[in-house]
């Protein structure tokens, strides 16, 4: 209890933490539809990724948090994304320069959700195990 706390207040990635559906899907934990889609995407044509689980640091409003990318594909960070906010902004005006951030918004999730809604129908949150 007493870590969960910890990360809590600190930040970092927290299953269950994002604003969509989330569960598990072949051993990766997805926090939306939209991270589902991106996975069974990638696994279904044998992209190589994995949920990233490395956090960055970046300030707001004075203050120090942490920020976890959701995905590592082809050495780049992956931020699925469907909306924007100050937090949003800061964490990626901060990002390290060292280091690439690909961010798929809703123009960008358009293949993996077209593919995943054609193959299994709109109700493919159904897939969670």
């Amino acid at each position: 209890m007493e870590t969960r706390i910890k990360l809590a207040k600190n930040g970092g990635y927290r299953h269950g933490s994002g604003h969509g559906k989330h569960g598990m899907y072949k051993g990766y934990q997805c926090d939306s539809s939209w991270e589902l889609a991106y996975v069974i995407y990638n696994l279904e044509h044998d992209i190589k990724f994995e949920r990233n689980h490395e956090r960055f640091l970046y300030n707001l409003n004075g203050k120090s948090h942490y920020y976890t990318p959701d995905f590592i594909c082809d050495g780049k960070y992956i931020e699925i994304k469907g909306y924007i906010n100050e937090s949003w902004n800061a964490k990626v005006e901060q990002f390290p320069k060292d280091k690439t951030l690909a961010i798929l918004y809703k123009a960008d999730m358009k293949p993996y959700l077209e593919y995943v809604v054609n193959k299994y129908g709109k109700d493919f949150i159904s897939l969670y195990e």
